[in-house]
């Protein structure tokens, strides 16, 4: 499994190359470790506001109930439990961003049990053209925090069914437990990895064993005790609660239709696409270099092509048959095999022409996303002035909580408006208050009535038009209070008119 050069002259061989050939493993740890290193401090950068999702995981999360309304709980405790200890919406971005990280690395350990190192590294690293897979955003999601723990589920079923090692089954069953609760995925993985099981005759002998058998029975106990209580919320809340919708700070343009989405995850593998066709396409006279590795088993490859296909196609399938929206991202667990499955199509003998272009094409997939995304921040004006991101969370956090000191003599305990704007003062709130989500317990069941009215709060909202008046519900539904003149504040960065919002305190009891 060593690189060496064709006939057609002189081999000069590109750093990516070199890195490849001589430390395959540290080059991809290096690899990874910068993605999620420039991802978070290009975002840190480019969002002077926490993004709606981050704002309103850390919101929700506080509350540490067992489920929240389209928001997947364990992205909101998992965000409030690392701001709660660190104080830092960067080192959040970064956990966000070292999900790829450690998904990437836990594949590369899968990989190299079948093809290698250097075919592993090779496969792991065409992850950077696969959008949404190595597009990490800002915020602690569902998709990003499956990411890993799929990850590890497919490693240890290639532990279980390949190496026969029993205890991976129970593994298994814990590790698609806790995936429940970021999202549906794991029961397409599930599919997947039973089919696999199934219809391979050397993995069936594998998991028909005694010890197998009893093993794969303690899985699913073990994936029935840790799911449970929160299939038995879905149940209790509608399984409608199992995706992520606007209720977890999705914005309504990022929802693509079932009918769109496989033209979109085509789109997506666009630059895979290009950099698989520009390392390949045979060039005349040309000396590239090629890496070679063992055979592998007919069964192994079958596995990972279908690990790699399938669970993307059978949510497809489901999202179609319910008439159910997504994001790409929803798909960003399901797609990371894309690299590993097109390594092994390829064949024994690796071929990589048009080095440099290559390496060039690869640097762009990873620094272009988040340098534009710096750089648009920067230019509201022309590219979106209503972007969350450069809402003035700020200086309207900074301004109701010095009037609402200076006014009762108290710490600012709740506020109330619309969901991610709401949740966004609260977190850069130096009180941190509790949010009530349009004044209704419903959408805030979090929210004791009696401890609100005898706390007082906030409320807010925003004036658009003429109108400068509260919304009626916010009338009806909270005790008398006197409004307020509008608040005028500008765009963090910039750009449009300022953003004017109606307040009032709602004075508390005694």
């Amino acid at each position: 499994m060593r690189a060496i050069r064709e006939a057609n002259g002189p081999l000069e061989a590109s750093i990516f190359v070199e890195g490849l050939r001589a430390i395959p493993a540290g080059f991809l740890g290096i690899g990874l470790i910068a993605h999620a290193l420039l991802w978070a401090a290009a975002t840190h950068l480019a969002e002077p506001s926490p993004p709606p999702q981050m704002a309103v995981a850390l919101a929700l999360g506080r509350e540490w109930l067992p489920g929240y309304a389209e928001l997947p709980p364990l992205a909101a405790w998992l965000s409030e439990a690392i701001y709660r200890a660190t104080h830092s919406l960067f080192l959040l971005r970064l956990a966000a961003a070292l999900c790829v990280a450690t998904a990437g690395w836990i594949l590369f350990l899968f990989a190299r049990r079948i093809v290698g190192e250097r075919h592993g590294a090779i496969s792991i690293l065409l992850m950077v053209s696969v959008f949404p897979v190595a597009f990490p955003g800002s915020s602690l999601t569902g998709e990003l925090l499956q990411m890993p723990l799929a990850a590890a589920a497919i490693l240890t079923w290639w532990l279980a069914a390949s190496e026969r090692n029993p205890g991976a089954w129970i593994v298994l069953g814990a590790i698609l437990g806790a995936m429940i609760y970021a999202g549906p995925q794991a029961l397409a993985l599930a599919a997947a990895f039973a089919g696999a099981t199934l219809l391979s005759a050397r993995f069936r002998a594998a998991a028909s064993r005694i010890g197998a058998l009893l093993s794969i029975a303690c899985g699913l106990l073990v994936f029935a005790f840790v799911a449970g209580p929160r299939l038995f919320w879905l149940w209790q809340n509608g399984w409608q609660n199992l995706f992520a919708g606007s209720g977890a700070g999705i914005l309504p343009g990022e929802m693509v239709s079932p009918l769109r989405l496989p033209f979109s995850l085509l789109l997506g593998h666009f630059g895979f696409a290009l950099i698989l066709f520009l390392a390949t396409a045979n060039v005349a006279k040309e000396s590239a270099p090629f890496f070679i590795r063992e055979r592998t088993t007919l069964s192994s490859r079958r596995s990972v092509i279908a690990l790699a296909i399938v669970p993307a196609l059978l949510t497809l399938i489901a999202l179609y048959a319910w008439s159910y929206p997504a994001r790409l991202q929803f798909f960003s667990p399901l797609l990371m095999l894309s690299g590993f499955a097109a390594v092994l199509i390829g064949g024994g003998r690796l071929v990589i022409r048009r080095q440099r272009l290559v390496g060039a094409i690869a640097l762009i997939f990873l620094f272009a996303p988040v340098v534009m995304q710096f750089l648009f921040s920067f230019a509201p004006g022309w590219f979106g002035e209503n972007r969350s991101a450069n809402w003035p969370a700020a200086a309207a956090a900074r301004t109701f909580t010095e009037i609402y000191h200076t006014r009762t003599g108290r710490p600012l305990e709740f506020i109330v408006g619309e969901r991610v704007h709401s949740a966004q003062i609260a977190i850069l709130s130096n009180d941190r208050p509790r949010i009530f989500i349009g004044a209704d317990t419903k959408t805030s069941p979090w929210i004791d009535e009696a401890e609100f009215k005898k706390k007082g709060g906030i409320v807010f909202w925003e004036i658009r038009g003429a109108d400068n008046a509260p919304p009626a519900e916010f009338s009806a539904r909270l005790p008398a209070f006197v409004e307020e003149a509008p608040l005028r504040l500008p765009w963090s960065r910039g750009g449009g008119d300022p953003v004017r919002l109606g307040w009032a305190i709602v004075p508390p009891q005694q």
